[in-house]
């Protein structure tokens, strides 16, 4: 038997309100996305912030061109170390995500300093931040962190640009990868002022860390509130001529304690001389002075 019409037009418009605001509510299922031409899109990253993509990507770009979202687990937990006014860096900052989120949390009384040596993604990444009203207090360095000021040959693929890095073999570029001069700083020469401090520091630089963080070793010893996040993968360390236990002693030496990310932003305490042994392997780490508070 069929519905009577004005049940049908119920029915329908029921329909029509329930796809509406499950489309707006989550954003997994309203990613709009437009082709913008020159292998750039502009997207929307957690249904908020308008983003900029390079559509060439077959690692990160496909996620927030159809999901909006990257590292669901960590950004969550970035998002919630975050306080309105903190100093934030986003070192190796490639299309922006945590960048973006972070200019986002610590709001206009806040500051955020994001490094990218690709100027390719510096440039998109700069872009997001105007069209999202964030550059006022965030900015995007065109460079690479390193132990000393100096110059280094990044390389890089578009099809893989969240895994460019700097080569360990100048003048060695495997199929498909590109190579080019990029400016390498240490942050403690970039921000020599003692009353500036960091509070968040999201760190994703390809086996470089440790030359990263001895290059601001002054910056994080005048700065007891901060909270770095970073990949720990013992093997690209080990190709950048650096090891997991060489890290692991840097942060100790600074007072940290270490935590593995799990699933669904969990914190799980683990000791320094676990992490210093692993040779192989990804995690995804918080170093911190004490336990941050998450409420």
């Amino acid at each position: 038997m069929s519905l009577p019409r004005n049940l049908m037009r119920l029915q329908r418009r029921l329909e029509e309100t329930i796809a509406y605001f499950a489309a707006r509510v989550h954003p997994v299922h309203y990613t709009p996305s437009v082709y913008l031409g020159d292998h750039t899109a502009l997207t929307l990253l957690q249904g908020r912030l308008k983003m900029f993509v390079d559509t060439r990507g077959n690692d990160i770009a496909p996620h927030l061109l159809i999901d909006g979202t990257w590292e669901t687990n960590y950004t969550r937990l970035y998002e919630r170390l975050i306080r309105p006014g903190d100093t934030v860096l986003d070192l190796g900052a490639h299309l922006g995500v945590y960048a973006l989120l972070g200019a986002l949390a610590t709001g206009p009384t806040g500051r955020v300093e994001a490094f990218e040596p690709n100027p390719r993604f510096a440039a998109l990444l700069a872009r997001s931040l105007a069209v999202n009203g964030l550059s006022d207090h965030a900015r995007v360095n065109n460079m690479a962190v390193g132990a000393e000021e100096g110059t280094a040959e990044l390389l890089f693929s578009w099809a893989w640009g969240g895994g460019g890095h700097l080569t360990v073999t100048p003048g060695h570029v495997p199929e498909g990868g590109q190579t080019r001069a990029c400016r390498v700083v240490a942050l403690d020469d970039l921000f020599p002022d003692p009353s500036f401090t960091v509070d968040v520091v999201k760190m994703d630089v390809e086996g470089t860390e440790a030359r990263a963080v001895r290059g601001m070793r002054a910056l994080l010893a005048r700065s007891p509130k901060a909270k770095v996040m970073f990949e720990f993968a013992p093997g690209m360390l080990a190709a950048q001529g650096s090891s997991a236990a060489e890290l692991v002693e840097q942060f100790a030496e600074l007072g940290f304690q270490f935590w593995n990310i799990e699933p669904r932003s969990k914190l799980e305490a683990v000791s320094p001389a676990t992490l210093g042994a692993m040779t192989d392997g990804v995690r995804n780490i918080l170093a911190a002075r004490e336990l941050p508070d998450l409420a």
